[in-house]
């Protein structure tokens, strides 16, 4: 009969252990900043993952022509570190295509499909910053985008072995 007791006893316990599973709490709301650096990457990164309009892939996923380029930025001439884990939130195992794996400025683009073009507002919104055709978070004074030398759009596209550099004052 104790067996028995016993046995049902841990039956009880592990379903009530197994039902007990931890899951990330809700993500915070991707708030954009218009502070002055310096920026971490967002820690809920699914919510900037998501208001990026990127689909939120595994953190094991690679598309079928993943690329990096070189990103630079300065704020009143002097640079800004571009955080790792931009596009990346460890707690929930997800990534969105774009992201960054340290801070040396080198990006990865990771897309489904090869006709995926992400921009560089896109990745200022994985940042967690606020970018338009004139700011850069609180820098709203000669916003120039480079693209291999070369003057190019706010909102420019990304290409693979592309180094993109954005300046800005304040």
């Amino acid at each position: 009969m104790r067996a028995g007791v016993r046995t049902a006893a841990l039956l009880l316990v592990s379903i009530a252990a197994a039902g007990c599973g931890v899951s990330p709490a809700k993500p915070a709301a991707a708030d954009l900043r218009t502070t002055a650096p310096p920026w971490d990457a967002p820690r809920d990164a699914v919510s900037y993952i998501d208001k990026a309009g990127f689909e939120r892939l595994p953190l094991d996923f690679s598309g079928p022509a993943p690329y990096t380029l070189r990103l630079k930025v300065t704020l009143d001439g002097n640079p800004v570190q571009i955080p790792a884990g931009i596009g990346v939130d460890r707690v929930r195992a997800e990534q969105a295509a774009v992201h960054t794996h340290t801070t040396d400025g080198l990006v990865y683009v990771e897309a489904k499909t090869t006709a995926e073009h992400p921009t560089l507002a896109q990745f200022f919104t994985l940042w967690g910053l606020k970018y338009d055709e004139k700011c850069l978070a609180d820098a709203c004074r000669n916003l120039k985008i480079t693209v291999d030398g070369q003057p190019a759009p706010w909102d420019v596209p990304f290409t693979g072995g592309a180094k993109i550099t954005v300046s800005a004052d304040r």
